[in-house]
């Protein structure tokens, strides 16, 4: 038999059965799986953080099952073309077929997760939290305050030129009572608004974690190189020999491209980390400016109403409304909030741009 052959049936034989791959049926060489068939196996890749898990086959739909435990449980049957990411070094699949119908069977395959797309998954999950916390209520109460303060301006100019105040008290009051209402149903959001913002910002918080792992093992493998490196030089002066020499200078040459790369990498990392703890503050602070303007939106709704039980609205209703539309603490708070969500937007951009 041909070398090329031998060698080629080899890798098949490896691959099949090697430690990252798990295979039944059509995958395993044969036509299809068997009935009442269970295999369990433990598929690794040592030092991995993460891997990639790719699950392709068939199997009777309603009874016999991959099931794949690692960080979460996966359970596939039917038409399988999956792909999941799973944290740890290894996962356990197990196999498992009834005593009725067969099918071609199924093949799992796992690889070490390149630290590109582990960069690129933290990065777009930051994206994604960071876009949470500013569209989360916020679209929709600047939206109503600036309707209702328009309303009140109408109203305002209304009064004004209106000589009979008592063709327009009952629209004033309307109007107040309605806007009170809706300052109440914003105010009342606060919790869910808050505790959605808490919950992003513990993701944003883990995912900087996330980010200090990586640079502390990009750091770890440097110094690995380091000692190795040290260790090339010491053997190259013992050897006399061209040849050996040859070797032991190639060996250099590699290790030093080797941390060279990985100070680059290092200094990428680093500089994206510096970027989440700017973008997390401004969220944070962000967020405290968003519960103050809730707050305050709950004192408004009562003033509102108040003003609106008033009954004598005729002579003091145009100071009265003069004091309702200026709210300069509402307005600060608001232009506050847009000049915030328009600086966490820019940082945002710098995040998007960010590339391993």
């Amino acid at each position: 038999m041909p070398l090329f052959i031998i060698i080629l049936f080899s890798f098949i034989a490896t691959n099949v059965n090697s430690a990252t791959s798990f295979a039944v049926g059509k995958y395993a060489g044969q036509q299809e799986y068997t009935n009442n068939f269970t295999l369990s196996k433990k598929l690794t890749i040592p030092d991995a953080d993460e891997l990639e898990v790719n699950i392709v086959g068939k199997t009777e739909k309603c009874c016999d099952y991959v099931t794949i435990y690692a960080n979460k449980k996966f359970k596939f049957s039917g038409i399988i073309k999956q792909r999941i990411v799973v944290t740890g070094s290894s996962i356990r699949v197990i196999f498992r077929a009834d005593g009725r119908t067969t099918d071609e069977g199924v093949l799992v395959e796992i690889t070490t997760r390149l630290p590109a797309n582990i960069f690129n998954d933290i990065k777009e999950q930051l994206v994604t939290a960071t876009n949470k916390i500013l569209k989360y209520g916020t679209n929709k109460i600047y939206l109503s305050i600036n309707q209702n303060l328009q309303t009140l301006k109408k109203i305002h100019s209304k009064i004004k030129t209106t000589q009979e105040i008592n063709l327009v008290i009952n629209e004033v009051i309307d109007e107040l009572i309605i806007i009170g209402q809706t300052y109440k149903e914003i105010a009342i959001m606060s919790s869910d608004i808050m505790d959605e913002h808490k919950q992003q910002l513990a993701i944003i918080d883990n995912l900087k974690q996330k980010t200090l792992h990586n640079i502390d093992k990009i750091q770890q493998k440097y110094q690995e190189y380091q000692v190795l490196l040290g260790d090339t030089k010491t053997k190259l002066e013992m050897f006399d020999d061209s040849l050996e020499k040859q070797k032991y200078n190639f060996s250099i040459n590699g290790y030093n491209t080797i941390m060279q790369t990985l100070a680059e990498q290092q200094q990428i990392w680093n500089k994206f980390y510096s970027e989440q703890e700017i973008i997390t503050n401004k969220l944070t602070t962000h967020s405290q400016k968003i519960k103050l303007l809730l707050h305050v939106l709950g004192i408004n709704s009562q003033i509102y109403k108040q003003s609106a039980n008033v009954a004598l609205l005729r002579k003091n209703s145009v100071l009265k409304l003069d004091k309702l539309i200026n709210l300069p603490e509402l307005k600060n708070i608001i232009n506050n909030l847009e000049t915030s969500e328009a600086n966490i937007l820019e940082w945002l951009e710098k995040i998007k741009q960010a590339d391993l």
